[in-house]
Order: structure tokens, then sequence, then C-alpha cells
């Protein structure tokens, strides 16, 4: 679907096959079970094209969530659980586009993707509308902000990011001196090459770190204390600051990459995505006030 947000986007470029340790990788990514007790619906359903993956239980917002796996791996399926309690917690819609990986689909297919459902979204909904994302997808979802902010269509009304892959330079020191390893250095980079393919990582729709951020709504920033990224949430949390854009930062000790979703049922994963749904219903709450 061609959008007026997607002419202002780079051209789509062709890719190289995924190798067989990548396919072996993305079949870790097993859907997760959503909890009866919550109450939720789930729905397969298109939006501009784009086979998306929809978690109901309320209207009061939509939540436009992009998936991690480093803009290679990860599927909405993976995400079912952790959707089902942001959107229970917060009486909301979640919805998990199914954008194209790397290598197959180098930057900027996925984003275009995402750019697409959100415009679609935009224009179909009068619900407060919050771009969020974990590791790669939290990239992703800053750089859709980056992307309507140079097209004439509404902005998202928050944004919200876990672990959030920003610079694609991958140079902070914290690769360095991370305890965490599920997000090593070596790692980035792989990703990093596999997705740009060539591209500049100087682009701020590839680094949304390296972005004006000014006019970016209210953002929500969960990152953890033994993880590779906290210079790339602590950057970003600055920049708004600076920007006077309100800002949350929450920097979880002794947490690593996405802890959320690799330990869901810990009491601190808990609280965080109590954190999250907390974050969507103040969005809610700003529009009704002010309608």
């Amino acid at each position: 679907m061609t959008t007026t947000l997607h002419t202002a986007l780079p051209t789509e470029r062709a890719g190289t096959p995924a190798g067989p340790e990548l396919q072996q990788k993305r079949a870790l990514f097993a859907a997760t079970d959503i909890d009866p007790a919550l109450g939720v619906t789930a729905d397969a359903t298109d939006l501009a094209g784009v086979s998306c993956r929809t978690i109901r239980a309320g209207d009061t917002a939509t939540v436009l969530y992009l998936h991690g796996g480093g803009y290679r791996m990860g599927s909405p399926e993976a995400y079912n659980a952790y959707a089902a309690k942001i959107a229970a917690g917060a009486d909301a819609t979640v919805v998990l586009p199914r954008y194209r990986l790397a290598p197959e689909n180098p930057f900027p297919a996925g984003l275009r993707d995402a750019v697409a459902v959100y415009e679609e979204l935009a224009s179909s909904t009068d619900a407060p509308i919050v771009l969020a994302g974990d590791s790669a997808g939290a990239g992703m979802a800053a750089a859709v902000v980056v992307a309507a902010a140079a097209g004439d269509i509404r902005r998202p009304d928050g944004l919200m990011l876990l672990s959030p892959w920003l610079d694609l330079h991958c140079s902070s020191p914290f690769y360095e001196t991370a305890s965490d390893v599920f997000f090593p250095l070596a790692t980035a980079e792989s990703a990093r090459e596999d997705y740009l393919q060539g591209a500049p990582a100087s682009d701020p729709l590839a680094s949304p770190l390296l972005a004006d951020h000014a006019g970016f709504p209210p953002t929500l920033i969960q990152v953890g204390g033994n993880e590779a990224l906290v210079d790339d949430a602590l950057g970003l949390a600055e920049s708004l600051a600076n920007a006077n854009v309100t800002c949350t930062l929450e920097v979880v000790a002794q947490q690593g990459h996405t802890w959320p979703l690799i330990q869901p049922d810990h009491s601190i994963s808990v609280a965080s995505i109590e954190s999250c749904a907390r974050f969507v219903r103040a969005r809610a709450d700003e529009q009704s006030t002010s309608s």
C-alpha cells in the first residue's frame, strides 16, 4: 500500500536469503498462550495489506506493537501472552503487524509495513494510539514516530519502549561492560548488517536516537540495568528532556534484555507490564480530559 508517508521513506531494495542458522533461530520463536482469565479475544486481520494479530480487551486505546528479534526474527504469535496482559490491563486493543524481516527484506521494508499499518490506524480510529515495541521493534516504533513527523498525518499519542535498540552504530561502551548475555555486541552487529545491507546507520529512520525528538509524544522507556542497551535508553531520555517532551525512564536493576518476555511470571516483570498498562490508560485519560 503506497501512502503519503511512504513517499518520504527510502526505496525498498532486494535482500539476501536467510541462512540455515537464522532459520533455526526463527523456529524458536514459538507462539505463547493467552491466559483465558484475561478475557481478551485474538484474531487475524489485515491492515494496509499487512497481516496483523489483533488482541482486544477494550477500545480505550490502540497499541501498535512491533515485535523484537533484531529485525530478522520474531512473530506476532510469540507475543500473544505479553500483548494480552497489556491489552487487559489497559482495556485496550493491541495490534501486532507481521512486518517483513531481514535479510530477505532489508531496511526499509519492515519499516514501510509498520508505517502503512500506523497510517491506516491513524485514519480509522479516534481513540489514542500508542506506538510500542521491544529491542529492534522499539527502534522501529521510534522510527515510525520520526516518519510520521515528516508527513501530514495524525501524530501518535504515546511511545512505549522496552529494551530499545535505537542506535545501529553499536558503539556504546555498555556493549563491552554489560553482564547480560541476551544481546551482545556480536549479535547486534550481525543483526545490523542483515538489516541495513549497506544503508547508513546514521539515517534517523534506522537509528532513531539520532533524530530530532522535538514533537515526540509522551514516552515510557524501560531498560534492564544489566543490558547493553542502557546507553540507548539514557540517550533518548536525555534528548526528550532537552526537547521538553514528557518522558518516564524506568531502569530496572539486575534485569537483562527484554526481561518481561523472558521471565513473564517474575514479580519484577509483572510490575513492568503493569507500568505499561498504566501508561496506556494515562494516554486515554489525557484524551478524554482534553476533549
